[in-house]
């Protein structure tokens, strides 16, 4: 016994090829509708995120301008401050200095140390 569909071979294939388009219309169609539905439930949580996206930049920004406002304000007393330690040094090195009078003292020593000393680098460098 042989089964043959012959005379309608061809009939069977179209008809297997539409219910295959008509399958894929549908299955994009629900796809569509999904991403719509994904779509509408993520979008409060990235408004959320870009929101707080921006609020970190701008907040990283201030503190940018901060950082940046007291370096310049700190400029000059990074500058000082080795200075008054060598003047504290001489200070505390001489019983002699006394009170404030004896900070104006180790102050103009100290000064007067290191013009001696330029002047000597100065010297070298020229003899050289």
């Amino acid at each position: 016994m042989q089964f043959s569909l012959s005379p309608y071979n061809y009939y069977i294939l179209y008809a297997s090829i539409a219910l295959l388009v008509l399958f894929l219309i549908l299955t994009a169609v629900k796809a569509l509708k999904a991403v719509k539905e994904i779509k509408a439930a993520t979008d409060p949580y990235t408004t959320s995120l870009n929101r707080n996206l921006k609020l970190m930049n701008i907040k990283t920004e201030v503190m940018a301008e901060k950082r940046a406002e007291d370096a310049k304000k700190n400029k000059y007393i990074k500058l000082a401050i080795p200075i008054l330690l060598a003047i504290q040094k001489v200070y505390q090195n001489n019983d002699a200095m006394v009170g404030p009078k004896g900070y104006v003292q180790a102050a103009q020593k100290y000064f007067k140390d290191q013009k001696s000393e330029k002047d000597m680098i100065a010297k070298i460098k020229k003899a050289l």
